[in-house]
């Protein structure tokens, strides 16, 4: 091996000793290059990528579906491939026969021919053995190992245009919280992809930090540096507890779930909305007369529920009919108070009740539905004076030419 330095061309300079420099607006726009985006959002080539994710939230599960969309060149969880792909897999954590039983189930979750894949995806034989940089203690001198170059050469000489990398710790063999150590093992993972001309995703792990949050980037482990040095940065987290609320997931399958989030995108706007997955169990066709075959785990892109397809237009009026009468006394007489818009403490004034007496839905899912009406004009938050109360108050009114189903 040989200490890592940044690559820099000879003639980086004039001869003169000055910095060479270009016109800035000397261009024609119509003749810069595209950015050559394998799958928008997340891989580029010459570029690296990171994925950060806790222990068990199905980070392998995910990369492995996606590298098998990027060969297939079909969209797959809201993720659209450029065309059909060469992709290699260093899965340091899984044996090659663990990989194959994840890759059988797979291709039957995802309706994927694995013989027209044959050709368009690869693993690798002994990934533990994929360790392109090593750090000396004493110095603290990272060295860029052998290893890499023969990377880059196997990736050329096989046309790998993605390269999966699970995890970036197994491949670095130094002080993981160092910025500076990190920063040059990210380095020699960056020229790996400049130099085979590929996009790499390198799996990483999560902070134990309580702070760790599905859409942040500082989520990672250790040293920062990593997602510093990459142009796209994503996460992958189990569903909150605050997330199954609002999505009508019960307690008992809140954990079959996990959200996709962009969290760093240096060369495109993070989208701002996660794609979801649901952890599913495909038994393989491995199974003998003693036993039966290997139960293996799967993705399956999942949409939430919108609680509005639940509100019929008939349901919508007669919610929309008891906000416009107010707040009833126990005799069903108006009492002159409205119902309440947000409500803190969801008190007997606040409108996700009679939202929820129509239809069966989480208070959180009312919640959504009120600003739903209120975003679309349907209802409006206005003051009023409360004479059972005496004093202003805010409180919802019906706007009736907004009513669903009133013509327009």
């Amino acid at each position: 091996g040989k200490p890592f330095t940044p690559l820099k061309a000879a003639n980086d300079n004039d001869a003169d000793g000055k910095l060479k420099l270009v016109r800035a607006l000397d261009f024609d726009e119509s003749a810069i290059p595209l950015r050559q985006w394998i799958v928008p959002g997340l891989l580029i080539r010459r570029h690296l990528s990171v994925l950060v994710a806790p222990p068990g939230a199905g980070k392998s599960l995910l990369t492995l579906q996606t590298g098998l969309a990027v060969a297939d060149g079909e969209p797959w969880g809201g993720f659209r491939p450029r065309g059909p792909h060469t992709v290699m897999v260093v899965n340091a954590e899984d044996d090659v026969d663990e990989m194959k039983r994840r890759l059988a189930a797979a291709t039957r979750a995802m309706d994927v021919d694995r013989a027209e894949l044959a050709d368009r995806i690869y693993l690798a034989e002994d990934p533990a053995s994929i360790v392109v940089a090593q750090t000396d203690p004493k110095t603290k001198t990272v060295t860029r190992l052998p290893l890499a170059d023969t990377l880059i050469e196997t990736m050329k000489g096989n046309g790998i245009d993605v390269l999966v990398v699970d995890p970036f710790a197994e491949t670095f063999e130094g002080d993981e919280n160092s910025n500076s150590e990190v920063k040059w093992a990210a380095a020699i993972w960056r020229d790996v992809a400049r130099q085979s001309n590929a996009a790499v995703l390198l799996v990483h792990h999560v902070s134990k930090a309580l702070s760790a949050a599905p859409g942040d980037m500082n989520a990672a482990r250790g040293g920062s540096a990593l997602v510093g040095v990459a142009r796209t940065v994503v996460t992958l987290f189990g569903m909150s507890e605050a997330d199954a609320k609002i999505m009508g997931v019960s307690e008992a399958e809140r954990h079959m779930y996990v959200r996709f989030d962009d969290a760093k995108a240096n060369l495109t706007l993070t989208t701002g909305a996660a794609k979801w997955f649901r952890k599913e169990t495909v038994r393989l066709a491995n199974g003998t007369m003693e036993q039966h075959g290997d139960d293996v785990g799967v993705l399956h892109p999942w949409t939430a529920p919108n609680a509005m397809d639940t509100v019929t237009t008939a349901i919508a009026n007669a919610i929309l009919d008891e906000l416009a009468a107010g707040v009833l006394d126990e005799g069903g007489n108006p009492t002159g108070s409205l119902y309440a818009y947000t409500d803190t403490k969801r008190g007997p004034r606040w409108a996700g009740h009679v939202v929820m007496r129509h239809v069966e839905v989480s208070p959180e899912q009312a919640a959504s539905i009120l600003k739903t009406w209120r975003r679309n004009g349907v209802i409006e938050e206005t003051e009023y004076y409360d004479e059972a109360e005496r004093k202003t108050r805010k409180g919802v009114r019906v706007v009736d030419a907004n009513r669903p189903g009133r013509p327009a």
